[in-house]
Parts: structure tokens; C-alpha cells; sequence
């Protein structure tokens, strides 16, 4: 297939956060899987000042931005992974010292900044032989150009990927004006809400397929606190959403366990699980024992649910043979119970309030469980690295759950982690109790922690996630009646 990226933002050339990067790596894996990639950003300060070899590209052409018309300019160059990148130039508009804003304040004129890109990446799309399959476009500054498709009925599919929700391109109605659409496309089935130009929730209503970072993320995106204003609008067009997850960078989230030791700890252990689980022990000052399971439970800042179901079950769960690692900063109203539980149980409970990056990897991989009975975060990155070391997630049951953990079906020897379906204290003891019954069958046990560590998050997994849904929306278009 051959796919043309659109973005603001793409690593190394121009990039403000995990955006660029992550463009960037989706691009390299479709790539080995043997897909043509190329990608379209704007040319801005930063490019034009860095060590790129830019060569001039197709003609220039007139933009209609209302009743004016602007001159787009087309560069092109070529990353160090060999992704060819098209820069579209306008000076007015990108020669500035920032992606989206200067000084601290968003520049007033970014609706007309990507209403330009996003009309001159379509002309581009259409001047491109061989002929594209799709346009993917990344979150609202491209949101968009499957508005500007669909109006001109080009035969290229779109698929949109939002990166973060918050962020929906929101602005003045007045500016609808700049994209010339028939006055139709401003209405509650188009680009306004509220009666403002919002551009994410133009492309949500307009491409053929809608891309959430993982379904925990998209079904969090229909609830009323999750969805920033479009959950309405995303539960009418939910037909077109799909949760693909971002691929896992594995080196960052799951560091070799000799990376997590001292240097006493690598010279006195071959089992490097164990070292951990050791180490981490002896860092908090908990008792350890053989038949010990060893629960890791990191909640997410914000969380006020994280800890309701398992408050009252503390003093059944510490007088079992368990050890408590609580990682985080649970609501307020948690501290009074938490302390108390600390000098209860001073070898069985610890609360680390300061948690560092070594210390929650050190607890994920040294523990025998993950305890999530909030939050998972928005992609489940504590579930999935925690499952990468052989620790098994417990989680209660919530939409886009099973994408990450599926239930253990001790018949079939089937499964990913243990899930609980009632949301009350019992559930969560109900799972520890499970956890004990399976440690006392090893064979059982150890296939479950087999079927943790293989479950696969890496980018190339994802990129062929991705790889077939284009595939699928080809299909789709191919058996549509003409």
C-alpha cells in the first residue's frame, strides 16, 4: 500500500513531544512490513535552520484561504530511516520560532496556519504518482483533510489518529470561512460544535476510520469524563473508531532486570526475577518468605476509585501470605487508612509516596502480582510492562480491558492475567484467593506467567495492526457498489 502521513509533527525534523516520535516509529515498521510511506509535514524555522538536505519538489501552488489565495511552496528530503518527507512551505506562516505557539501564547492565526497545510497536503496527495491508497492524518492540525476529501470526492481513504483528545483545534467561527466549504459542512453533523470550527471533531465525522492509542483509551473516550466534549459525537460515529495501542518501547518500560540491581545482587543470583524480588524486599524492609505472594499496586495520580475496593479488605489480604506494595499518591481522603495499615502491618505494608522510575520498575518485576483496582492510565503501560517481567495483572473488568488482560482460563491454559467482574472489596480478595490457589499448582501458574510474557505490545505488532486496517478499508471501498 502506499500511505501518506500527515502530521505537524515528525522526529527528527520538527518535534515537541511523544507526537513527532511516535509518527516517526509508525512510519519505520509499515515500512519493513513493505509498505510505501511517505510523510508531509510544514516547513518551519527549525528544519530550515538544521542540516537537511532540502530539494525543491512539484510546482507551486495557489491555496484558497476565503476570498484570498496564498502560495504553497513543496520541499522535499529524506529522514535517516529512508522515509521520503514532503515540506510544505509557506513563510507567513511556519518561518517562526515554534511548532504551535511563541512565548508562551498560542499564535492567534492557527486555524489559518493548518487550514493552509492541510488544503496544500490534499493538492499534494493528488499531484502524487503512482496514485495513494490513504492519508493518515495525526491529531487536529489535520483533522481536516478528510473534510477537504470528502468535499472534492478523491479517491483517496483517510484515516484519522488522535493522540490525545484535549487538544481538539477548537476556534472562532469565522474562520470556517477559510476553508471555502459549502455552508452545509458547518452544522452539527459537520466541522461546528457549539458553534465554533472545531477541527478534531470535523475529521471525527469525516474520515473513514478514527484511531484511538488502544481501546482502554477509546472506551474512556465515550464517557462524559473522558471524552472532553466529543463523547456524544465520538458513541454517533463509534461505527469508524477503532483502538489500536502504540507500540511499547520494552527498553524503557521493561529495563533488563540487571539494569534494576545492585552489583552484589547480579554476582549472588542467576535468576534475575528473583534478584528483584529480593532486592526490592530489602529496599522497603518487608518480610519475605517462601510461600509469600508479593502484590505491587501503582495507582494513577488523580485516581479518587483507586483504592475503594481495597481499603477494607487490607487486613484480610495482610494476614494471608501476602506482601503490599502501594506506589503513588491515592486521593486525600486514603492517608488516615494508609497510615494506620503502615504501622499495622511495618513488614508486610509499605507505602512508597515518592516513587522513581527504578523503584516501580524494581516492584514490577520483583512482584508475583499487579494489583489495578482504579486506573490502569490511559495505555495501560504499568499492566503491560508489569506482564513483560512475568508478574501477573489483577484488574476489574471495564471496556477495552480484554485488548491488554485476558482473563486465565486454567481449562484451556489461556489468558493474560486475572480479571474480577463485581466492583466491591470481595472481588479483589476473591482474586487474591485465586492467585494462591494457582501458585499452589506450578504447572498451572507458570503457564499463566508464560501467557504474560507473551503478550506482544512492541511497534511492530502495532504497525501491522495498523497495516490491517488499511488493508480492511480498501476491501471495504472495493466492494462498495460504484
Amino acid at each position: 500500500m502506499k500511505i501518506l502521513m500527515a502530521t505537524s509533527e515528525f522526529a527528527p525534523l520538527a518535534s515537541t513531544g511523544a507526537l513527532g516520535e511516535t509518527v516517526r516509529t509508525l512510519a519505520v515498521e509499515l515500512k519493513r512490513l513493505g509498505h510505501e510511506v511517505i510523510v508531509a509535514i510544514p516547513l518551519y524555522r527549525s528544519i530550515r535552520e538544521g542540516r537537511y538536505e532540502l530539494e525543491p519538489s512539484y510546482n507551486q501552488l495557489q491555496i484558497a484561504l476565503g476570498e484570498k489565495k496564498v502560495t504553497a511552496e513543496f520541499l522535499a528530503t529524506e529522514t535517516p530511516d529512508d522515509i521520503p518527507v514532503f515540506l510544505v512551505r509557506r513563510d507567513e506562516y511556519f518561518d517562526r520560532s515554534g511548532i504551535y505557539s511563541g512565548n508562551e501564547r498560542a499564535y492567534e492565526d492557527n486555524s489559518e496556519r493548518f487550514i493552509f497545510f492541510s488544503k496544500a497536503v490534499v493538492e499534494l496527495a493528488r499531484q502524487i504518482t503512482p496514485a495513494l491508497d490513504l492519508i493518515h492524518c495525526h491529531d487536529w492540525p489535520t483533522a481536516l483533510i478528510p473534510a477537504f476529501v470528502k468535499d472534492r470526492r478523491l479517491p483517496f481513504l483517510t484515516a484519522l489518529s488522535v493522540h490525545d483528545l484535549e487538544y481538539q483545534g477548537s476556534f472562532w467561527s469565522f474562520d470556517f470561512s477559510l476553508t471555502n466549504l459549502a455552508g452545509g459542512y458547518f452544522s452539527p453533523r459537520g466541522v461546528e460544535f457549539y458553534n465554533r470550527l472545531n477541527f478534531l471533531k470535523g475529521g471525527i465525522v469525516y474520515a473513514d476510520s478514527v484511531v484511538f492509542p488502544g481501546e482502554l483509551v477509546l472506551y474512556e473516550s465515550f464517557t462524559q469524563e473522558g471524552g472532553f466534549g466529543l463523547n456524544l459525537v465520538l458513541q454517533e460515529n463509534s461505527n469508524r473508531t477503532i483502538g489500536i495501542p502504540f507500540g511499547v518501547d520494552y527498553s524503557v518500560t521493561n529495563p533488563p532486570f540487571e539494569k534494576l540491581l545492585s552489583r552484589k545482587a547480579k554476582m549472588d543470583s542467576g535468576d534475575g526475577k528473583a534478584a528483584c524480588r529480593e532486592a526490592i524486599l530489602n529496599q522497603l524492609e518487608l518480610e519475605s518468605g517462601d510461600n509469600d505472594l508479593l502484590m505491587v499496586c501503582p495507582v494513577e495520580a488523580g485516581d479518587n476509585r483507586a483504592l475503594t475496593q481495597v481499603i477494607p479488605v487490607f487486613d484480610r489480604l495482610l494476614t494471608s501470605n501476602l506482601r503490599f506494595i502501594l506506589l503513588g499518591t491515592p486521593a486525600d481522603n486514603w492517608v488516615s487508612n494508609l497510615m494506620v495499615t503502615e504501622r499495622k502491618y511495618p513488614k508486610r505494608f509499605v507505602w512508597s509516596r515518592e516513587t522513581d522510575a527504578r523503584l516501580k520498575s524494581l516492584a514490577l518485576a520483583g512482584a508475583d502480582l499487579a494489583l489495578f483496582p482504579g486506573s490502569l492510565g490511559s495505555r495501560g503501560i504499568n499492566a503491560i510492562a508489569a506482564m513483560r517481567y512475568g508478574t501477573i495483572p489483577i484488574a476489574g473488568n471495564r471496556g477495552g480491558l480484554r485488548q491488554i488482560i485476558v482473563d486465565f482460563d486454567p481449562i484451556q491454559s489461556e489468558g493474560s492475567g486475572l480479571v474480577y467482574y463485581r466492583d466491591d472489596p470481595e472481588s479483589v480478595w476473591d482474586s487474591a484467593q485465586r492467585a494462591f490457589w494457582l501458585k499452589r499448582q506450578p504447572e498451572t501458574w507458570d503457564k499463566l506467567i508464560a501467557g504474560c510474557k507473551a503478550v506482544d505490545f512492541s511497534w511492530p505488532a502495532s504497525a501491522r495492526s495498523f497495516a490491517q486496517l488499511y488493508a480492511d478499508l480498501l476491501r471495504h471501498r472495493q466492494a462498495m457498489p460504484a
